[in-house]
C-alpha cells in the first residue's frame, strides 16, 4: 500500500478531510463520537500527519519557546507539565532555554529561540530582577505570555498572592492566634509584596495588631527562618503565631522555635506558603499553601496559541490570577483544650 493520506482516512471514516483535519489540530469543535472514529481509522491505516508540509503552508514553525531562570526547578517543572497537556493534540513541540544555561542573558535566550523561528515563547516562574530585561522580550515581537511572573504588557498568570495572605491571616486567627509576627521573602518579589499586605490588611479588619517589630525581612532561605524567629521569641516570646513568606521559612521557624523550647503548634503556629516537596514531610508537617502551577500552565499555553493563531489581534496584556488552596497540616492544628 502507497503512502496513507489525510483523503483515505476521512474516506474510510466517512467524513470530510475538513473533519479530519480538525480532529488532529484542534482548530474546531469535533464531536466525541467522529473524533474516537477518526482516530481509530488513522490507528488502523497507520496514518501520519504531514506536520512540516502543514507548517510551511502557515509560516508557523511548530515549535513554543519555554524560558525559565532555571527549567530543573520544581515549580517551572510544574508549569511546563501544564503547559504540556494544553499542547497535547496541537502539533507543536517546546524548546526549552534555562536561565542556568545562558547566564540569565536575555538577549542570548531570544538568540536562541530565534534561530529555531519560534511561533511563541512562554516564559515559566520567575525571570529577572531587571524589568528592563524583561521588556527585551516584550519588543521582540513574538507572541509571549509569562507565567508565575508579571511583566508589563504582557500577558500574565500569576498566583492571587494578595487572597492568599489575606487568607492565612484568617486560618491563624481562626486557629487562636492572638499575637502573629510575619516574616517575608526579598522586598523586590512582587509576591512577597502581595502576600504580606493582604496578611497584614485581613489582620487589621479582623481587629488584630501586629507590631512593626514583629514584621521581619527574609530571603526564602531556611537560615533566615529560623534567625528572624530567634529575633521574634527572644524579643516579643508572647508570640503565637508566625506567617512565613514560603516553606523553607517556616521549616526555619519550626526549628528555631523547637530549639528555644517552643512548641509547634501547641503554643505556636507556623504557617508557610508553596507547598515545597518537603512540606508534608517535615518533621511536625508544614501548613501551607498550594499555587496551582500546572493549571497556570495549561491556561498560559492556552492562551499563547490564541496569540499564535491570531496574530493579528494585539494582545491585552492583562493579568490573570488563580487562587492558591490552603492546605492544613499539624503545624497550625492546635489541639483543643
Amino acid at each position: 500500500m502507497g503512502t496513507v493520506t489525510i483523503i483515505d482516512v476521512a474516506r474510510k471514516a466517512g467524513v470530510a478531510p475538513a473533519t479530519v483535519s480538525h480532529a488532529l489540530n484542534g482548530k474546531r469543535p469535533v464531536n466525541d463520537a467522529t473524533r474516537r472514529r477518526i482516530f481509530q481509522v488513522i490507528r488502523e491505516l497507520g496514518y501520519v500527519p504531514n506536520h512540516t508540509a502543514s507548517r510551511l503552508r502557515s509560516g508557523k514553525s511548530g515549535i513554543i519557546g519555554c524560558y525559565a531562570s532555571d527549567i530543573t526547578e520544581s515549580f517551572a517543572n510544574l508549569i511546563v507539565r501544564g503547559a504540556e497537556c494544553a499542547l497535547s493534540g496541537n502539533g507543536s513541540s517546546l524548546l526549552f532555554a534555562s536561565g542556568v544555561e545562558l547566564g540569565t542573558n536575555i538577549d542570548r535566550a531570544l538568540e536562541f529561540f530565534r534561530a529555531y523561528n519560534v511561533d511563541g515563547i512562554l516564559v515559566c516562574n520567575h525571570l529577572t530582577e531587571n524589568a528592563l530585561e524583561a521588556q527585551r522580550l516584550v519588543t521582540a515581537n513574538i507572541p509571549l505570555v509569562a507565567v508565575n511572573s508579571t511583566i508589563d504588557g504582557v500577558t500574565s498568570i500569576v498566583p492571587d498572592n494578595y487572597a492568599g495572605g489575606m487568607q492565612a491571616a484568617e486560618h491563624l486567627v481562626a486557629s487562636g492566634c492572638h499575637h502573629p509576627a510575619l516574616i517575608k521573602g526579598p522586598a523586590q518579589r512582587e509576591a512577597v509584596t502581595m502576600r504580606s499586605r493582604g496578611f497584614l490588611d485581613r489582620l487589621k479588619e479582623l481587629g488584630v495588631a501586629i507590631p512593626e517589630a514583629l514584621i521581619l525581612e527574609g530571603d526564602y532561605s531556611f537560615q533566615s527562618g529560623m534567625q528572624a524567629t530567634q529575633e521574634i521569641l527572644s524579643s516579643h516570646p508572647e508570640t503565637d503565631g508566625i506567617f512565613c513568606a514560603n516553606d523553607y521559612v517556616a521549616a526555619g521557624a519550626i526549628t528555631a522555635a523547637q530549639q528555644m523550647g517552643r512548641a509547634v503548634p501547641d503554643n505556636l503556629l507556623v504557617l508557610g506558603f508553596d507547598n515545597r516537596e518537603f512540606s508534608a514531610f517535615w518533621p511536625i508537617p508544614i501548613s501551607t499553601f498550594k499555587p496551582p502551577l500546572e493549571q497556570m500552565g495549561q491556561l498560559g499555553m492556552q492562551l499563547l496559541l490564541g496569540q499564535i493563531q491570531n496574530p493579528d489581534r494585539p494582545p491585552r496584556g492583562e493579568v490573570t490570577k488563580m487562587p492558591a488552596a490552603l492546605i492544613i497540616r499539624k503545624s497550625t492544628c492546635r489541639p483543643i483544650v
